[in-house]
């Protein structure tokens, strides 16, 4: 009997295995064909541009720290230039104009002299009253004290000239140079109440110069609306002044 069943079991299993070793290549015949050699170039081709794109990135990001570094030395530089050697420079600047412009009025006092060709009949050689004259060898003594920072002193040679040459040529010079001093003393109300004084000299060379450093005297007092009123003066009345830009940005500057 065993004998029997063990007979008839043995074609239903292998029945069995071949369906399902049929099943499975069925399966298998489904799978997509790979093709390996494909595939590892692609992967090469990846990483190659993967690799190639973080070399990108790195020599990036060293550019922008380059850059960063450059900034920060360029911002300490700038930072450590204060605005008193900022002004110091100004005022330096504003002394060598003035000085340039009493060169050209000796050049032109010498033009206008007559010229003749004896020697003997030759006018002996002047110069404009103002140059080469006591006042303007009182004020030349001004300007040195003020270069040299002895600001209360400079304020009593150029009160001087005032009182001594009150229709003299350089009245409005020394009364804007008494402004600088108080301005460089920290006493900007003063000052503001010397560079008023040069608008009473019609047409005075420092007339730009004094409203310019009016702006700037309420500026360092805080009062923004003051400030910000006279540099538009500034820029309305003088409109060919050295100081427009400047003017400009400070009016940037305040809120």
């Amino acid at each position: 009997m065993s004998r029997l069943w063990l007979c008839a079991s043995v074609p239903v299993i292998m029945c069995i295995g071949c369906a399902a070793s049929h099943q499975q290549i069925g399966n298998e015949a489904l799978l997509p064909e790979i093709d390996v050699i494909q595939v590892k170039e692609h992967s090469d081709e990846a990483l190659k541009l993967a690799q190639e794109a973080k070399l990108d990135v790195e020599m990036v990001t060293n550019k922008l720290t380059e850059i960063d570094n450059r900034l920060i030395l360029l911002s300490e530089e700038v930072s450590s230039v204060s605005i008193a050697k900022i002004e110091e420079l100004e005022n330096r600047l504003a002394l060598l104009i003035e000085a340039y412009k009493d060169l050209q009025a000796q050049v032109t006092a010498l033009e206008a002299m007559p010229r003749t060709s004896s020697k003997k009949n030759r006018p002996p050689a002047t110069f404009s009253p103002a140059l080469g004259s006591p006042e303007y060898d009182l004020y030349q003594t001004g300007i040195r004290t003020f270069e040299n920072r002895v600001y209360d002193k400079a304020i009593e040679i150029f009160t001087d000239v005032i009182k001594q040459y009150p229709q003299g040529k350089y009245v409005d010079n020394a009364r804007y140079w008494i402004g600088e001093c108080y301005y460089a003393l920290g006493d900007y109300a003063s000052g503001i109440a010397s560079f008023t004084h040069v608008f009473d000299s019609k047409n005075s060379s420092k007339a730009d110069d004094a409203q310019f450093k009016i702006g700037l005297s309420y500026l360092r007092m805080g009062q923004q609306a003051m400030a910000k009123a006279e540099l538009k003066k500034l820029i309305d009345r003088y409109p060919a002044s050295e100081y427009i830009e400047r003017a400009k940005k400070y009016l940037g500057e305040i809120k």
